[in-house]
């Protein structure tokens, strides 16, 4: 009973701590402002990212109790809305995303939406001061994945 009840709360905090893609190194230097709406595609489809809320130290996986955050890694980060094609239709679902930099040095911004029907994950880089390109996966079968590409729209 004792093994039952050990595999059990294991399990639970497993799926707790489970996250995304791994984090990069943390960015180096000022970090960009991205508060605001971006456009693009992804796999030859409609893309936009609303930016809301820009955070200079967001949680990205570990353990929390509601809005806490009791462990894990933190960095700079934002929350807002993704808006993709699946099956032809456009879908918006809250979004979130972290900063980091590549191996050279290259802002890097991952974003994680949790739409109706899945987890969607897209890795971006800066190419510009406003334009971001990188690919991107779901987690279901007909969701896009491929070359994906945000462009920041005038304010």
């Amino acid at each position: 009973m004792r093994r039952f009840t050990s595999l059990l709360i294991a399990v639970c905090l497993g799926g707790c701590l489970a996250a995304g893609p791994p984090l990069p190194p943390p960015p180096r230097g000022p970090v960009p402002d991205l508060v605001g709406t971006w456009r693009g595609t992804w796999a030859g489809e409609p893309l936009a990212l609303l930016v809301v809320t820009q955070l200079g130290d967001a949680g990205y996986s570990g353990f929390s109790i509601g809005d806490y955050q009791l462990g894990g890694p933190r960095r700079p980060g934002f929350s807002g809305v993704l808006t993709s094609t699946v099956r032809g239709e456009a879908v918006s679902s809250r979004a979130q995303g972290w900063l980091g930099n590549d191996a050279t040095g290259r802002l890097l911004v991952l974003i994680e939406s949790d739409s109706p029907a899945g987890y969607q994950y897209l890795t971006l880089a800066r190419v510009d001061r406003d334009r971001l390109a990188g690919s991107g996966q779901s987690s279901f079968a007909w969701g896009p994945r491929g070359p994906a590409e945000l462009t920041r729209q005038v304010r």
